[in-house]
């Protein structure tokens, strides 16, 4: 039986999607450890689309409540579609009703703040194994 991954595999290649400067940072700096390619970081749901398309990210970090009119879940909507890109979902709030909402974009998972590595290591490997690839 063939194993679909391989050693070479490149890093995950990451969107980070958070209006929190600081914790934008943070999760950069923990990606960055954990061996994972950080290709950009946007604030808003607007800015969000469009660099999916241009980046081609494999996953997108995309926090739930973001700057402007549209929230992370529209975003991650509009990404799935256009970009075919999906999201690992990160927000302090996960109640049922978010939860529900966000289930249409068929996210990889939900990781809560604050971020510890072992939790974001364990939806982006979750991830990998989901497209054909070691994390």
């Amino acid at each position: 039986m063939n194993d679909p991954t391989s050693d070479t595999d490149p890093p995950l290649r990451i969107l980070i999607v958070e209006d929190e400067s600081l914790a934008a940072m943070a999760l950069e700096e923990i990606l960055g450890m954990l061996g994972f390619a950080v290709v950009g970081i946007e604030d808003n749901a607007e800015d969000a689309v469009e660099a999916a398309e241009r980046l081609h990210p494999d996953v997108v970090m995309m926090d739930i409540r973001l700057r402007g009119t549209r929230d992370g879940i529209e975003a991650a909507a509009a990404i799935r579609a256009h970009a075919g890109t999906r999201c690992i979902f990160t927000s302090a709030f996960a109640d049922a009703e978010t939860r529900h909402r966000a289930a249409d974009c068929e996210p990889f998972g939900f990781v809560r703040k604050p971020y510890f590595p072992a939790e974001l290591q364990r939806a982006l490997n979750q991830a990998a194994l989901q497209l054909g690839r070691r994390a």
